[in-house]
């Protein structure tokens, strides 16, 4: 029977089909809109029954292909991820962001229930977002240690080679200087920070072979000031400081070169050369001694020499100086007066926003050349460093502070046994010079690979006291080995493990693969403390100007060699 045919027989005919769905009639829905109207519990249920249809209807619609239901041919329109183009598409030029709320977990479970717990304060540099919640993360261990979340300024970053340590690092350096600091890269190896400290209008210093010189025995910064103090006892202070410092940096050049300590009659000998040379000699701060001159006071002898030496003739305090004139000619006249046999090329400048040491220049295998300059340049650094606070202790400048960048510091231990002292002496005073410390390196087995057990337990406690601790990713036998120093959960130690798996490697992405990076490249775990508290993941993210400036790009040297290698199939 036909629906004509039904109404005839006095029954209202409620439904029909369309698409496959069953929608009301168009009588039966005038008939309910009108009760819908008038109210009370019937109309209550009539609007029930007609948003259900408008349900249903819309779903026919959908099913049937009407398309122009609203006036718009979707089929032609383009769709972008702000909503169809064109007129009558509804595009929002604008897209707001998620609403952030930040509150105590008690609170905000009792509004969201799935909410995630992430201590990651906003102090410090915007190193990238948090791995889990998305939020800023914020760290730099100068600003946490002011604020009182650290107990000294000093930070350990510690990855596989090639997953974003060097950029993590400056990152922080280019918040440091935006924050007033001053940053030092005194050894920049590869260099990592040449390019970004030339753009924050800092001094590049190069020293190797051919490459600029430095000069033990000049007075440095803290010895330049001494004439502007007021105070003659201060003035007395900071000769005698300066005195020291050379003494120690001839003693361990000297060290290097024969490979064995320097004697204490030695160090006296040292000493009294260089008053000799300063007193008598004609030398000044302006124009200082070279290591030539200090070998030809010594060898000179006279009488006071012979006091300081405790030698009764001239042929016996000859014959007890041979050894120490044999390793300052050695100094002079070897590879090593090449570097240190001249005047300073270019003195440090502690008034720049930052100052980087190339010295990429000297050969990778040339350890003790290495280990040489790097000696020299902390000394030269560390003075510098010294005589602005000693400025500011007089009322002569404003109060500053320092940091410090140290990467790659297993090239630094690997230019001999010596060189932990040295690095020993930074992680402990640090504080003292109102200075902050980065130091970075691969794996923790580069701090324990010495032949003395007290050298490897000395290297182990630069990373015990790092009071903050970046671990990137790493393979699983070093999560057990850091273990030792600091705690880890399953979920962190699957974190840190799978952010270095790499990529599969697949014929069909071989040339997309040529371009993108790791996965875990820039992922990192941001732990404080010994305690067994979470870390904070992050994944540090380049902003547009850092890739345009292409600071963060250390492989140069593969730039466009994807575009002149093709693939196997196009061989």
């Amino acid at each position: 029977m036909s629906p004509d045919d039904r109404a005839m027989t006095g029954r209202t005919v409620r439904t029909t089909r369309t698409g496959g769905i069953t929608v009301m009639t168009p009588r039966y829905r005038a008939e309910t809109e009108q009760t819908a109207a008038a109210g009370g519990v019937a109309g209550w249920w009539a609007r029930r029954l007609l948003d259900s249809d408008d349900h249903r209807r819309q779903t026919a619609a959908r099913r049937v292909g009407d398309t122009h239901r609203d006036r718009f041919a979707r089929e032609t329109a383009a769709l972008t991820d702000r909503g169809y183009a064109g007129p009558g598409g509804g595009r929002a030029a604008v897209v707001p962001s998620t609403p952030e709320w930040r509150s105590t977990t008690t609170q905000v479970a009792g509004l969201w229930p799935f909410a995630v717990g992430a201590s990651a304060p906003v102090i410090g540099v915007p190193v990238g977002a948090h791995y889990v919640t998305g939020g800023p993360v914020h760290f730099d261990p100068m600003s946490w240690f002011l604020r009182g979340f650290l107990t000294a300024p000093i930070a350990f970053v510690l990855a596989l080679n090639g997953y974003g340590k060097s950029s993590l690092i400056r990152r922080i350096v280019t918040g440091a200087v935006a924050a007033g600091e001053t940053v030092l890269c005194l050894g920049d190896t590869k260099p990592d920070y040449r390019d970004l400290v030339g753009l924050l209008g800092g001094q590049i210093v190069d020293i190797g072979y051919g490459h600029g010189t430095l000069n033990p025995l000049a007075v440095g910064a803290l010895g330049t000031i001494a004439d502007r103090l007021p105070d003659p006892d201060m003035r007395r202070r900071v000769a005698a400081r300066v005195l020291a410092g050379q003494v120690t940096i001839v003693a361990g050049l000297i060290e290097l070169v024969r490979g064995a300590r320097v004697a204490d009659y030695e160090e006296t000998l040292i000493a009294a050369g260089l008053r000799a040379l300063y007193t008598t000699g004609g030398f000044t701060a302006a124009h200082p001694p070279l290591l030539v001159d200090l070998l030809a006071v010594i060898a000179t002898g006279g009488d006071e020499m012979r006091r300081f030496a405790e030698e009764d003739d001239e042929a016996a305090y000859r014959a007890g100086t041979k050894t120490l004139r044999r390793s300052l000619r050695a100094l002079c006249e070897g590879p090593f007066g090449e570097v240190f046999n001249g005047h300073t090329t270019i003195p440090l400048d502690v008034s720049t926003p930052a100052v980087c040491v190339d010295v990429s220049w000297i050969p990778e295998g040339d350890t003790k050349l290495l280990a040489a300059v790097l000696m020299v340049c902390w000394s030269e650094g560390f003075g510098a460093i010294a005589a602005a606070h000693t400025l500011a202790d007089a009322g002569l400048a404003p109060k500053r502070t320092f940091e410090v960048v140290m990467d790659e510091i297993w090239r630094v231990l690997g230019a001999g046994e010596h060189m932990i002292d040295r690095v020993d002496a930074l992680t402990r005073l640090n504080r003292a010079l109102g200075t902050g410390l980065i130091m970075c390196s691969h794996t923790i087995k580069d701090l324990a690979s010495f032949e003395s057990p007290a050298s490897g337990h000395k290297a182990l406690g630069f990373l015990e006291r790092a009071r903050a601790k970046i671990i990137g990713p790493v393979p699983p036998d070093e999560v057990e080995r850091l273990r030792a120093v600091v705690s880890f959960s399953d979920t962190e130690k699957m974190l840190l493990t799978s952010w270095a798996a790499p990529r599969p490697p697949s014929d069909d992405l071989l040339d997309e693969q040529a371009r993108q990076a790791p996965p875990g490249t820039g992922c990192f775990l941001l732990k404080t403390g010994e305690a067994d508290q979470p870390g904070i993941p992050f994944r540090l993210v380049y902003t547009p100007t850092e890739r345009a400036a292409g600071v963060h790009n250390t492989n140069k040297r593969f730039d466009d060699i994807h575009s002149t290698v093709s693939p196997p199939s196009e061989r």
